[in-house]
């Protein structure tokens, strides 16, 4: 029966059960007829192993022992739990044992309390399910039972339970950090009709800390659950008992009262009478210390007579007279009374400290992809601001951003939109303290509180919130009446920003019901353009941007947008606009409200172009003293061409960057500025106004169609794009012919004139002085090249000028972002000049360089300007110090990655970029970048090819620290696939001479460890070997490079100071030395570690050897082009020595026509040269057979007729000279090498410089040729031969002298 599941469901029949299992246990003595064990072996044998029945056996036990008084099955079962073993592989026993055990804890806690001492192994236990268990259990314990005893007992092992629990914050499983967090959760809750919780005050600081390091879990669910908890302290703190606080936590009140105690403390008992007040004062002094949970136990613990006793008192030789023991009695309580008082404010400050440091943590959970975190972190910040904490301002603030997350649910109901505005509507509209009604007033005086003290950007998320909650009607309409009721009050008491924040607000609604303008225009006209807004052009501004809200409109998709109803020139705001766009003084604020003014008659007038130019006959007219400002359009700008003795030639010294004398003006820098912004706000409206006119010829052309063809209407929407996209239509050519020859070339058009004298003024910047007008022009010149194609080519010059030389970071910045603007209208011409955009990027100023990467972001990831390797620079953003911007370069890379490979296809050139010693990075940085980087490669096919790519670099790259930023990144790669570790193998010659150097030596560790953990099985083996060659080649490097550098030592000291060699450069050569140039006696190869031979069976890799003390001779090399032209064709190279303490050995490389310094071999003889570029020109065709090169003879050709080529005296000491190599024995490895025949001139040691070329020269020696052993392959690069040089080059590196 009690197989069955439904059967156990029922509750009769369970009981049933159960007490005729008592009755077996209790009354005979041999149970179910296997003795009185029976019960007990069914139970851990049997009950136990099913997950149903964990609820069943916890029930009967618990009955044996309520009802029978029978614990003696109860013990012999936990403890029979706690001798169990329990693996990850015990799912199911372990789920019904931790269920049990969980429950039975619930029920009879005291007998599971008598069994915890063996039951604590399970702590450690392999199932993450059995610990969970325990902790659970803990929790349990010290709820139902060791919280309620007030014995010493208790008390101690509550506190060694907890130490239990703060230890499982660390626990390896994710799910036990997080049964942790919820066990906690259950013991904040207050017990029923109280305010204490289980968790003692002393114990709170330090798991608050715990908590808030939980915040960084690697796991989501863990970091959750962590602000959960965080919350419910918030909610049940202790600092909350007093009701003159009224229930806040706000830091400025608790260290006002904690000073105010201070203060009482020392005017009731001064020091010298009460001896001990100056160690509590200071030790309750208002800095932020570390909580000591153990200090503060003690500390809480100690009872009020058992205070410690105080310190003797100083001696003094008049102490004062002790007073009577009456009067000392009450002073000693209320003295106790205040200092409980003041330890309470002073925890309560630590508290609220402890909390702020964990805000700037919240805020950046709020930006978390993870859906509950976010939640959560909206429910936090409402607490506190509920509790009036002065940090979770922060965080409301930052929370609003979220009103721009894209939900992807079906339904918004429980949405992180849903919870935004659930939120603002508890902190803003229900009122902090719930017990209180707010009113309207105090509701608007929050939401205008809001507008001083949030960012454009914060104000932009604002106005998209408030716009929604009033569409969804979550907006009072008694907020918005005492809004408009603020806005137009003539009280002196209403403050103009107080004005101005309510206008704002009032917008922010009528964005959502457009209704909340248009029936108070008249207020906006009499009050926002009238005597207030003379005198505050800023809320003249702010009445602009709200009458802008009539014009709106939305565009539903697959439809142009509606045309919106436009008002007559006669209504009266366009001429209260046009004079205080003309009267107003001279203000910084002008700028800002000219600016809207005309956004407002652009937006809503019938014909803006015609107030506008009348504003600009108008402003001009004043400033250049033009009689006739009502005159035609043309006369007026033939008078401003004379008055600023602007003609054909001053546009020649425009472009030529050169000054000319302004003519005489009158006018002053500002009143020139508003002209200059004036004309380039004009002409940008004024394309963005034909942009209008062209989309309401379409819409009406559209409806025409509709009518003519109704039936047809549905045909016609689906062909909307037919009518609407095309960029050749009759519409969009009549716009942009109007556009590129009409507004600034048109014979009529008043900005012809105009635009010419900004670009004066710019190029005059000597003349022109003042920054507010060098900025004004500097931005009206931008926004004219917008318009016009051939405008923009003709200043574009002059504007790359004015963004590499200006010292104005605004002046910069401004450029950067016009810059933005022509490169969407007229990619071509910036495309060319794309570098002087990425130089920003290195701006010393950080706005310029915000300003930059973010125009860079949006053009790149639009596709309007290509992916270069100019994009490193962007790449460096990511180590900037301002956050922000680092932010964005990742959020960059972040898009770029969804764009077809575009991270891959770019990453060698960021690699080479960042490395290279001019233009690149420190070494930290480097890595750092390419850690985030490379998380994006992430298929196996690029892996693949990335890894050959960074190996071929080993051969160019010249620095050590070259050779370590190949390796790490290499070591970024999943080097896992059967293709990329054969490449790592193969490719082994070429890096093998650099793993010497521990960096690159590690990476490849760590390249092998990665891929023997996930390659497969077949290639571990092949792994293993090659990681036992790399670890042999290792110790062979460091060997011998330990071996060059006491060579150097030693020949330092034994020659005093080392000569200078001319050819070789011996000395040099040996500094420079890397150990693949060194004496490596065993050169490991691929085809060495695979067995592989050479095509006629010799072995490969055979050493060549010298003596240690040789005749001095010239290097040689004779090179062998392979019959097998392929992408690393190999050559075969033979090569002197010169004198040498060590030996050299040879190796096969790489290459067709190998060159070293200025000695070449190249295919059919050697040439000497004196120069570098003789040698290149010098290079000759070899035509002999591939087994003819062994027998040739590597000699100095014979000159032709213009004589021997290179320097002629050095013929006789050449002809001399030779080398003959001969195979000793097919079982040694080792070449002779036969004497030179010498011509006697031997260095002389005490030599003075003077003759060191000379002799140098002459000590030169020509090699012989001899026998060559097929096999021998040298990995030494050819010594240069190159007269009076000291080191030569090979492939574009430095050469080195083995």
């Amino acid at each position: 029966m009690l197989e069955d599941v439904d059967l156990v469901k029922d509750e009769s029949l369970k009981h049933l059960i159960q007490v005729i299992l008592c009755l077996c246990t209790t009354r005979y003595d041999r149970g179910l007829g296997h003795g009185p064990p029976g019960v007990q072996t069914r139970v851990t044998k049997e009950y136990l192993r099913e997950e149903h029945l964990s609820d069943f056996v916890a029930e009967l036990l618990h009955m044996l022992v309520t009802q029978y008084s029978d614990t003696k099955l109860i013990e012999n079962v936990l403890r029979d739990f706690a001798s169990k073993v329990f693996t990850d592989k015990d799912t199911k026993v372990a789920k019904a044992y931790s269920r049990f055990f969980v429950v039975i804890s619930e029920l009879e806690p005291k007998e599971v309390l008598k069994q915890m001492v063996h039951l604590q192994v399970h702590l450690d236990s392999e199932s993450h399910t059995i610990r969970m268990s325990l902790i659970e259990a803990i929790g349990n314990l010290i709820h139902n039972f060791l919280a309620m005893d007030n014995s010493d007992s208790a008390a101690k092992s509550m506190h060694a339970y907890y130490d239990i629990i703060q230890e499982r914050f660390r626990d390896v499983n994710s799910f036990v950090r997080v049964k942790v967090l919820q066990v906690l959760m259950k013991l904040t809750e207050p017990r029923e009709g109280s305010a204490i919780t289980d968790i003692p005050v002393a114990t709170r600081p330090l798991l608050i800390n715990l908590a808030a390091g939980r915040l960084h879990d690697k796991s989501s669910i863990v970091r959750r659950n962590a602000i959960k908890l965080l919350t419910r302290f918030l909610e049940t703190s202790p600092f909350l008992v007093f009701p003159q606080d009224k229930g806040s936590l706000s830091l400025r009140y608790f260290e006002s009262k904690k000073r105010e105690l201070e203060e009482l403390i020392k005017s009731k008992f001064p020091t010298e009478m009460i001896p001990g007040i100056e160690p509590t004062e200071g030790e309750q002094s208002g800095q932020s210390a570390p909580v000591d949970a153990m200090e503060v136990d003690d500390a809480t613990d100690m009872d009020v007579d058992e205070q410690p006793p105080a310190p003797p008192a100083p001696v003094e030789p008049a102490p004062p007279p002790a007073p009577d023991e009456e009067s000392v009695v009450p002073m000693n309580q209320e003295l106790q009374r205040l200092r409980q008082f003041l330890k309470y404010y002073t925890d309560g400050i630590r508290f609220i400290r402890q909390v702020k440091s964990m805000v700037a943590t919240l805020c950046e959970l709020l930006a978390s992809n993870v859906k509950g975190e976010v939640v959560e972190s909206m429910h936090f910040f409402v607490e506190a601001h509920r509790l009036k904490m002065e940090c979770a301002e922060e965080g409301v603030k930052k929370m609003v951003h979220k009103i721009w997350d894209k939900d992807t649910g079906e339904s918004e109901v429980g949405s992180i939109k849903e919870h935004l505005m659930k939120s603002y509507y508890q902190v803003y509209f229900e009122g902090l303290v719930e017990s209180r009604v707010e009113t309207a007033e105090e509701v608007a005086n929050r939401l205008i509180g809001l507008t001083f003290t949030m960012t454009l950007a914060e104000l932009t998320s604002l106005e998209q919130l408030l716009s929604t909650m009033v569409g969804k009607n979550m907006v009072p309409e008694e907020v918005v009446e005492t809004l408009w009721s603020i806005f137009a009050s003539k009280k002196k008491e209403v403050s103009a920003a107080r004005r101005r924040g309510a206008l704002t607000v009032l917008s922010y609604f009528a964005k959502a019901k457009p209704d909340i303008i248009a029936d108070n225009l008249d207020n906006l006209l009499r009050v926002g353009l009238g005597e207030y807004g003379k005198k505050d052009l800023l809320l003249a501004r702010s009445t602009c941007v709200a009458v802008q809200q009539l014009g709106t409109s939305k565009r539903t998709k697959g439809s142009l947008a509606p045309s919106h109803a436009r008002l007559t020139m006669a209504h009266p705001m366009f001429a209260r606009l046009r004079d205080l766009i003309i009267d107003a003084g001279p203000s910084l604020d002008w700028f800002g409200f000219a600016e809207q003014a005309i956004n407002t008659i652009y937006l809503l007038s019938e014909h803006p172009d015609v107030l506008c130019g009348e504003l600009i006959r108008l402003i001009a007219s004043s400033i250049f003293e033009i009689k006739s400002p009502n005159a035609q359009v043309d006369d007026v700008a033939d008078d401003l061409a004379n008055a600023l003795n602007i003609d054909e030639r001053s546009q020649d010294h425009i472009a030529a960057g050169t000054e000319q004398p302004a003519g005489d003006l009158t006018a002053t820098p500002f009143d020139l500025s508003r002209l200059c912004f004036l004309v380039g706000h004009v002409a940008i409206k004024q394309t963005v106004h034909l942009e209008a006119v062209e989309s309401e010829w379409k819409r009406r052309k559209h409806a025409e169609m509709l009518e003519k063809t109704p039936r047809k209407a549905a045909a016609a929407a689906d062909d909307l794009d037919a009518v609407t996209g095309t960029a050749e239509d009759e519409f969009t050519e009549a716009i942009t012919h109007v556009r590129e020859n009409e507004l600034l070339y048109g014979e009529n058009s008043l900005l012809k004139s105009f635009g010419p004298m900004i670009a004066f003024i710019c190029s005059s910047n000597r003349t022109f002085k003042d920054q507010i007008l060098q900025t004004n022009a500097v931005l009206s010149l931008c926004k004219l090249m917008c318009v016009s194609s051939e405008f923009c080519e003709a200043h574009l010059q002059l504007l790359f000028t004015i963004l590499e030389k200006s010292q104005s970071p605004v002046i910069r910045s401004n450029t950067i972002i016009g810059l933005g603007d022509m490169t969407v209208s007229f990619n071509s011409l910036i495309d060319q000049n794309i570098s002087y955009l990425y130089n920003r990027l290195g701006d010393e100023d950080l706005g310029v360089k915000k300003n930059t990467l973010m125009v860079l972001t949006f053009l790149i990831l639009n596709g309007m300007v290509k992916v270069k390797g100019q994009i490193s620079e962007m790449a460096k953003c990511l180590e900037c110090e301002e956050r922000r911007i680092s932010d964005l370069a990742k959020l960059f890379f972040k898009e770029l990655s969804t764009k077809d490979n575009a991270v891959y296809n770019n990453l060698p050139d960021i690699i080479s970029n960042l490395s290279h010693p001019a233009t690149g990075v420190e070494e930290e940085s480097f890595r750092n970048i390419m850690k985030y980087l490379m998380e994006f490669i992430k298929k196996e096919r690029q892996t693949e090819n990335i890894v050959e790519k960074l190996l071929l670099r080993f051969r160019n790259a010249d620095t050590e620290r070259q050779w370590r930023d190949i390796a790490f990144c290499l070591s970024l790669l999943n080097v896992t696939s059967e293709k990329s570790i054969k490449k790592v193998v193969e490719h082994l010659p070429i890096y093998q001479d650099k793993l010497h150097e521990a960096g690159v030596y590690k990476s490849f560790q760590d390249i092998l460890g990665k891929a023997k953990k996930l390659a497969k099985a077949e290639l571990k083996t092949y792994i293993e070997e090659f990681e036992v060659k790399l670890t042999s080649l290792h110790d062979k490097c460091v060997e011998n490079e330990a071996t060059v550098s006491n060579a150097v030592t030693e020949k330092g000291k034994g020659r005093g100071k080392a000569k200078k060699e001319s050819v070789g450069g011996v000395t040099d050569g040996m500094q420079d030395m890397t150990l693949g140039q060194a004496a490596g006696q065993e050169e490991m190869d691929v085809d060495d570690l695979i067995g592989g031979t050479r095509g006629n069976g010799t072995k490969r890799g055979m050493s060549v050897r010298t003596p240690a003390k040789t005749p001095r001779r010239i290097k040689v090399r004779k090179v062998r082009q392979s019959d097998d032209d392929s992408d690393d064709d190999d050559a075969e190279e033979v090569r002197g020595t010169m004198e040498s303490p060590f030996e050299v050995q040879s190796t096969r490389r790489s290459g067709r026509n190998q060159q070293v310094g200025t000695a070449t071999k190249p295919r059919g003889g050697l040439k000497f040269v004196e120069t570098e570029d003789e040698a290149d020109d010098m290079l000759l065709d070899e035509d002999e057979d591939e087994d003819e090169e062994d027998e040739e003879d590597v000699r100095p050709r014979r000159p032709q007729k213009g004589g021997m080529v290179g320097v002629p005296r050095w013929k006789a000491a050449l002809r001399n000279a030779g080398r003959e190599v001969r195979e000793d024995d097919e079982e040694d490895n080792d070449v002779e090498e036969l004497p030179e025949a010498g011509d006697g001139n031997e260095d002389p040691e005490d030599e003075d410089d003077d003759q060191e070329e000379d002799e140098d020269e002459a000590l030169i020696q020509s090699p012989r040729k001899g026998p060559v052993r097929r096999g021998v392959r040298s990995a030494m690069p050819s010594r240069a031969i190159t007269k009076g040089a000291a080191a030569g080059s090979w492939n574009g590196r430095s050469s080195r002298l083995r």
